[in-house]
């Protein structure tokens, strides 16, 4: 075999196992939806305690907390935490709560240091709860009736200590779907969604926007202080979970719940500069490693296959020209979760080099001016000795 086949071999085989990785994530992690809501032998629903973080989301807080406030749930309180919003969010949560007693106001006037502003209002919201279980979600994500209750009882029926679900992810624009599609693509791939849930595994995730504990094993595990200084809290909350020998899991909610997420490409870049650094635990290799593939993966095909068929090289070529069959088949699919059209998996290309400069912006703007984030600039050597180490008990 000639170095282009083989080249070309090797390529397609990472294409293969990607979409391996896909179909697990899409077909073996269970759906909040497939919850069975009550069997013969399950105890009554604990007392909820549902906390909410806001700053600055006066645009979509009423319809989220309207959502909340009419939860199919036979006891729960609402708590929300208003992180220093220089917006309306105060005062319409305000004349939201003076009508309905179970939902409960808290105004943060100052961040303390060795904080960010979500971690520090998610454990202000958790020290004033009530409840034997812990829902902690932002205020741009509308629920169900019943999305609340499915996600205790399989928390409960499943004796875990940390539960994540997924919301529908609403975005208008072709080119700002494509990049959350491939974003969801790597995600699953990096985190292996459908290994979570196994107990000997040492796979974890966390979502922000549906974030279920029990009340005993957050205090047990520290709470949000475990995080203080992680800009990407959830998925290291599950990732403390895992490490602690606590047991988790994750489920695909799109179904049940909506999160209205970026409002434009910007706002995507933009928004996501404080995460992707640290998700990729602050390694400049793991970051020059992922990008160039993912460059190489998503845009090598599409500019050698017709350079390589036209050069004689039929095999190699016809190997790099499946590759994009591949990749346009499985954005597609895994779309259809966020009820994206089937054309939004066309600019899957350009959305990859979008993701690989939004992941190298992240990386660059932390090492030279830190993270910031609802505060101060926190530099990058303080944000690494943040990073999560617990032992087993």
């Amino acid at each position: 075999m000639t170095l282009p086949t083989v080249v070309a071999a090797l390529t397609l085989a990472a294409w293969l196992a990607l979409a391996i990785a896909a179909m697990c994530d899409r077909y073996k992690v269970p759906r909040l939806e497939d919850v069975a809501p009550h069997l013969p032998d399950d105890l009554p629903l604990p007392r909820l305690s549902i906390i909410v973080t806001a700053h600055n989301e006066e645009r979509f807080v009423e319809s989220a907390l309207r959502s909340l406030l009419g939860l199919h749930y036979p006891d729960y309180e609402v708590i929300f935490v208003n992180d220093r919003s220089i917006d309306r969010t105060g005062e319409i949560v305000e004349r939201l709560s003076s009508n309905d007693d179970r939902l409960k106001v808290l105004h943060i006037k100052e961040l303390p240091p060795g904080w960010f502003g979500k971690p520090h209002a998610a454990q202000h919201g958790a020290d004033a709860a009530t409840g034997e279980v812990l829902l902690f979600t932002d205020a741009d994500v509308t629920f169900a009736p019943d999305a609340a209750a499915l996600g205790v009882r399989h928390l409960v029926r499943e004796r875990l200590d940390h539960l994540a679900a997924a919301p529908r992810l609403t975005l208008t624009g072709t080119m700002l779907q494509a990049c959350a599609t491939a974003a969801l693509l790597l995600i699953g791939a990096r985190h292996r969604l459908w290994k979570v849930q196994d107990p000997r595994s040492s796979a974890f995730f966390g979502v922000g926007s549906f974030t279920v504990m029990r009340a005993d094993s957050y205090r047990a595990l520290g709470g949000h202080r475990r995080v203080a200084l992680r800009p990407d809290e959830d998925l290291r909350l599950g990732q403390a979970v895992k490490k602690s020998g606590m047991r988790s899991a994750f489920l695909k909610g799109e179904a049940l719940m909506e999160c209205r997420w970026y409002l434009s490409l910007r706002g995507f870049i933009r928004g996501l500069e404080k995460n992707f650094f640290a998700a990729l635990d602050y390694s400049v290799f793991t970051v020059t490693g992922a990008t160039a593939t993912l460059v190489w993966l998503a845009v090598g095909p599409l500019v050698l296959a017709p350079l390589l068929l036209s050069a004689g090289h039929a095999l190699a070529g016809l190997l790099f020209a499946a590759c994009p069959l591949i990749y346009w088949v499985l954005a597609s699919t895994v779309s259809r979760d966020d009820s994206y059209p089937w054309w939004s998996a066309i600019p899957f290309p350009l959305a990859a080099l979008v993701i690989a400069y939004t992941i190298w912006r992240s990386a660059l703007l932390t090492m030279f001016r830190g993270v910031v984030w609802g505060g101060p600039p926190v530099p990058l050597a303080q944000l690494r000795r943040a990073r999560i180490q617990v032992e087993r008990p």
